[in-house]
């Protein structure tokens, strides 16, 4: 497990923090470094990150970012280390870190990896990947079945869920009471996705795809949920959630297979390989 001090750097701030109040470090304050290290911020890019946040967004809205205040609205059981997670997730966008925050836990809970099923990154199926060259997938996107978006990445969900003859109605959840499956986390990438609900425009394309829905496996005979694809979008709630304060109120919207987990993994790992889409490492860089 990850100390808390390793998650989080205490002369940065984090968001909503004011240095002239705090004494704190501008979160991506190229502080202490050469010059030469420093990245000249994008213009018309992400709010919160490179320019202020959205006037709509919840960070401008009176919306809670600094976790919960008391014991009682935390979705755990100790308030003051979730505002100190939340704080170090923040943080990880403007940084060089590289945190994996499956290694994080979330006191009284089974966040954000409690339960996993031990799969490393690099091993899950990604029914949202960019397809490779002379694939089944890359000949879909030529004959005008499949399309890319501005990722290059195309969506299979309908066509995984086709192929093993599943239907997979949508429902309402609670985030918290989701489950990973796999054992990593890139923490940058969770901070990326949460700066973008706390500060991005709400009515994005970015946002909206944040919201939508992942597949979900659920135990017949446990009633356990299990995450197949989507496990970053799903972190980012949790985050959000805890950021909020408000005792586990965030919800997401999940298309449910009644599958168990171990089962519908194997089905759309070969799905994926049989189609040609990429996978991805659980770091950073690609493999």
């Amino acid at each position: 497990m990850i100390k808390l001090k390793e998650l989080i750097d205490e002369k940065k701030c984090g968001i909503g923090q004011n240095p002239e109040d705090t004494g704190c470090e501008p979160a991506g304050s190229e502080k202490g470094k050469e010059k030469k290290d420093k990245k000249p911020k994008k213009k018309g890019g992400l709010p919160g990150i490179d320019g202020p946040p959205h006037p709509d967004s919840p960070s401008q809205k009176g919306g809670t970012t600094k976790g919960p205040q008391s014991d009682d609205d935390a979705v755990g059981t100790d308030a003051a280390k979730e505002r100190a997670i939340i704080a170090g997730v923040q943080q990880l966008v403007h940084d060089d870190r590289d945190v994996d925050l499956c290694k994080v836990s979330v006191p009284g809970s089974n966040l954000f990896c409690g339960d996993n099923k031990g799969i490393p990154r690099h091993e899950m199926p990604q029914l949202k990947s960019k397809p490779k060259p002379g694939g089944k997938a890359d000949q879909m996107v030529k004959a005008g079945i499949l399309e890319k978006d501005e990722n290059g990445e195309v969506n299979t969900e309908e066509l995984f869920l086709q192929k093993i003859e599943k239907e997979a109605p949508v429902e309402r959840v609670k985030v918290t009471d989701l489950k990973a499956t796999q054992n990593q986390l890139v923490g940058k990438k969770v901070s990326l996705f949460l700066n973008q609900l706390q500060n991005g425009d709400p009515n994005s394309e970015f946002t909206k795809k944040l919201n939508e829905p992942i597949i979900v496996s659920r135990d017949p005979e446990t009633g356990e949920m299990y995450i197949v694809d989507g496990h970053h979008r799903w972190a980012a709630l949790v985050a959000q959630d805890i950021a909020n304060g408000g005792d586990g109120d965030i919800e997401m919207d999940v298309k449910v297979v009644d599958t168990p987990i171990e089962e519908l993994i194997e089905q759309s790992n070969d799905f994926t390989e049989e189609m040609g889409l990429e996978t991805k490492s659980g770091d950073n860089k690609k493999k």
